[in-house]
């Protein structure tokens, strides 16, 4: 399965060049991001109710609500996590453009989850990798059965246009964070800070391995 990851050469050229994978990033980032058009805020999905049920599921939880006045907004927060953002459109002028971007990678999935999971298996034990196309709704029309998991795989309908392939590190709810080299602690959230988890090896020809083309934006001007 092939994906596409947009951004600016600067960041992205150490991944074509096998030095790094491509970055995972803290959910609660996208509430933040300088560009607007991408800008969202991850951390919670919001629903507008009316006459209509809906069941949640919240940890060990779950609850349904019933008969929900017009006019009603429900807030349900997602699973706190970190994100790898791909989209099924590559090469695209459109995204290029919303996304900033002037260079566009091709993925292949598979390769980049296998890698991901040996990594993890070593350095996170207990973390999990999770990978799927999101699911765009109508704030009006919540779906009918939720969990805050799935959640971080829901997007408002505005976000359409990106067609985005989520591949997602969900972390072990019984630890408290990462254990750097040189034994330095750093917690998993860090409220109003955006963190990230990179990975790099000494041999580039692993990371090469999941990088199937180059696409840069015609016209763009790389400084």
């Amino acid at each position: 399965m092939r994906k596409f990851l947009y951004g600016k050469k600067v960041f992205l050229q150490e991944v074509v060049d096998g030095l790094v994978g491509p970055r995972f990033t803290d959910i609660s980032h996208y509430s933040r991001m300088d560009n607007e058009s991408m800008r969202d805020d991850e951390g919670s999905k919001f629903f507008s109710l009316s006459e209509c049920a809906l069941e949640v599921f919240s940890g060990d939880c779950d609850f349904r609500l019933g008969g929900a006045g017009v006019g009603s907004m429900l807030s349900i927060p997602t699973e706190h996590c970190y994100c790898l953002c791909l989209s099924g459109r590559g090469n695209d002028p459109e995204l290029f453009e919303k996304f900033k971007a002037d260079i566009c990678i091709e993925i292949d999935v598979e390769v980049l989850l296998d890698i991901v999971g040996s990594v993890l298996s070593h350095r996170l034990k207990g973390a999990a990798v999770d990978a799927r196309e999101i699911t765009y709704y109508e704030p009006s029309l919540p779906p009918i059965s939720v969990g805050s998991r799935d959640l971080v795989f829901f997007k408002p309908i505005q976000f359409s246009h990106e067609a985005e392939f989520r591949v997602v590190i969900f972390y072990p709810k019984d630890k408290r964070g990462f254990i750097c080299d040189g034994g330095v602690f750093v917690p998993f959230s860090i409220p109003g800070d955006s963190l990230h988890i990179s990975f790099s090896s000494e041999d580039s020809s692993v990371f090469k391995r999941f990088v199937k083309g180059v696409f840069e934006f015609p016209g763009f001007c790389l400084g």
